[in-house]
């Protein structure tokens, strides 16, 4: 079973994109917040990373680079969900920080983000 890491400070969404995962047979951790999922880093990792790029006290490129930075997480598979415009930052996320895809929530629903993890792990 695949364990994702949910990184989202709207919880109603975050537990939206949680059902929708999770009714597709993923294990789902959602977290309110960068520093809160980075703590639960120390003990253990998950197999994906979903996180939005607005968060209450960081952005999603400040936890991306503390990811990227630790020899343990480095290689963490992350995907941006947000609701900030791919445009803006995803050349950043997707080259510079190594991010998997950035999904725009306004377009992804929960069947769809499910498909996309799934077709993702299907491929590993």
């Amino acid at each position: 079973m695949c364990h994702i890491a949910l990184v989202d400070d709207d919880r109603s969404t975050a537990e939206m994109y949680r059902l929708g995962l999770e009714t597709h047979g993923f294990k789902v951790a959602v977290y309110p917040d960068g520093p809160p999922f980075l703590e639960a880093l120390e003990t253990s990792l998950p197999d994906l990373v979903l996180m939005d790029w607005n968060l209450s006290t960081v952005t999603g490129g400040d936890v991306l680079e503390h990811i990227r930075r630790d020899e343990r997480t480095r290689r963490l598979p992350v995907m941006v969900l947000s609701n900030v415009p791919r445009r803006q930052y995803a050349d950043v996320v997707l080259t510079r920080l190594g991010g998997l895809a950035w999904l725009e929530k306004v377009s992804t629903t929960p069947v769809q983000l499910a498909e996309t993890v799934g077709r993702l792990f299907e491929n590993a």
